[in-house]
């Protein structure tokens, strides 16, 4: 007796293996092949870039894992270099902090156990000689008590950047909270640092991260504003690109070595990123914080963040060897656009990037 197949099930058939086909071109042909060879779901990621591409200010959006960039992508005419007129923001603190462990390790600062009068002596001790007695890790750790308001609806960021001396009103704010106590968010704390930096060198930071972090680590054009008295901003003003974010993420993912050089000290790298002070949830997703680095944990792991103003973000995750850059165009936009892009960049590379990660 003959068999005969019915047509619908022969149709059937054919669909079945119509849609294995394309399923299978997919898995050969995806949008960021060396994602995939990095065992990141491309299709993931292709639909999370889908959906950054969508948000009007973001410039550009990469993704490294293992030392090798899977994906990235330019928006708004950017590239990958940086843009002499826009910074990044306070993604530069966890820069200033990086060359604080420098500057221990080179022996111009002895530790962070060191105050404030230390660098800076009679100068703060006249004007705010409590501010004097707060120590290089209560200022790291954003708990010198001094009072300030920066995050949430009023921030007095351009007060202090429109200051005829920018560190003269630093040091004039009072000390409200015991120091070592209270977090608090702060701009001045931050160019407290550059300035002790300044003072411990004898050179600018900017000149010194050019000559222990910049140089030795082939980071390219760059950019770093400073006060009125030549004091680079210790929390914000840096102009470098997504690269050379990068490379700073896979700095502290590789223990402070660069091409098998030891830029930073691993001690340092552990100490920077450990748990300093509980942020109280003051901003979404990042609940405590280290020494300019933020912390967090989403999807079971753990992970640390350079954060900035607008949607700036180095973002890294140790157990994965992962890290995540974005850049975006904060001006001409509104506190309150400049927050929801922050919050939906971030949002992608937690909620969308990262669990495309196996």
């Amino acid at each position: 007796m003959k068999n005969y197949l019915s047509f619908p099930f022969v149709y059937f058939l054919f669909l079945i293996c119509l849609f294995a086909e394309c399923k299978d071109e997919t898995h050969q042909n995806p949008v960021y092949p060396e994602a995939e060879k990095q065992n990141i779901d491309s299709k993931q990621l292709e639909d999370a870039f889908e959906n950054a591409s969508k948000i009007g200010s973001l410039q550009g959006l990469a993704v490294s894992r293992n030392n090798v960039i899977v994906a990235e992508e330019y928006f708004n005419n950017a590239g990958p270099k940086p843009d002499p007129e826009l910074h990044v923001m306070s993604v530069t603190k966890s820069i200033s902090s990086t060359l604080v462990g420098i500057a221990i390790s080179k022996g111009f600062v002895q530790s962070v156990s060191q105050t404030l009068s230390d660098f800076l002596g009679e100068e703060v001790d006249t004007l705010n000689p409590e501010l004097g007695a707060v120590t290089i890790h209560q200022l790291l750790s954003m708990t010198s008590g001094q009072d300030w308001h920066e995050l949430g609806d009023y921030s007095e960021f351009n007060a202090f950047a429109s200051a005829p001396d920018q560190l003269n009103y630093v040091l004039n704010k009072p000390v409200v909270n015991t120091p070592g106590t209270v977090f608090n968010y702060s701009d001045g704390t931050a160019h407290l640092i550059s300035v002790i930096l300044s003072k411990a060198t004898g050179m600018d930071a900017s000149a010194f991260a050019d000559m222990y972090l910049f140089e030795p680590m082939g980071i390219g054009e760059r950019i770093w504003y400073g006060d009125n008295r030549m004091f680079a901003y210790g929390g914000v003003g840096l102009c470098i690109g997504i690269h050379d974010m990068i490379k700073i993420g896979n700095l502290y993912l590789n223990k402070g070595f660069y091409n098998d050089q030891q830029i930073v000290p691993e001690e340092w790298i552990s100490t920077a990123t450990e748990f300093k002070v509980s942020t109280g949830n003051i901003i979404p997703f990042l609940t405590d914080y280290g020494y300019f680095w933020w912390l967090g944990n989403a999807h079971n792991q753990d992970f640390i963040c350079a954060n900035g103003y607008g949607g700036q973000f180095i973002f890294c995750v140790d157990e994965l060897d992962l890290v995540i850059c974005s850049r975006s165009d904060f001006r001409n936009l509104t506190r309150t656009q400049a927050g929801e892009n922050w919050y939906n960049i971030l949002n992608i590379i937690i909620n969308e990037i990262l669990p495309a990660v196996k």
